[in-house]
């Protein structure tokens, strides 16, 4: 079983502006996340049997470990795409100031 404990960085990509500052807004509003970094990035992917390229945003978003599912809950909520990319990635190690930063910044 996983552990609760911690910290992660969940990853969700978008193609819609609309979408994104939703999703930025409503996970900073409820302090489920603490910071989220946006990067334009090129997606190639295959949908229903084509290849696929989009011009899409990246959030790189820093949460306490324990709120992922509320994280995505949100994330589904205010995304555009029919099955958005959701994953969560757990921080082994990290500046310990910053990490406390993060779990001070987070409900």
């Amino acid at each position: 079983m996983e552990s609760q404990d911690g910290y992660a960085i969940v990853l969700s990509t978008t193609n819609d502006e609309e979408s994104r500052q939703a999703i930025i807004e409503s996970l900073l509003s409820e302090k489920l996340a603490a910071c989220i970094q946006v990067v334009p990035i090129s997606s190639y992917y295959q949908w229903h049997g084509e290849v696929n390229c989009d011009q899409e945003s990246l959030m790189i978003i820093k949460i306490l470990h324990r709120h992922y599912k509320d994280v995505e809950r949100l994330i589904l909520a205010h995304h555009n795409y029919q099955i958005p990319q959701v994953i969560m990635l757990p921080i082994e190690t990290g500046f310990h100031e910053y990490l406390q930063w993060i779990q001070k910044n987070s409900k």
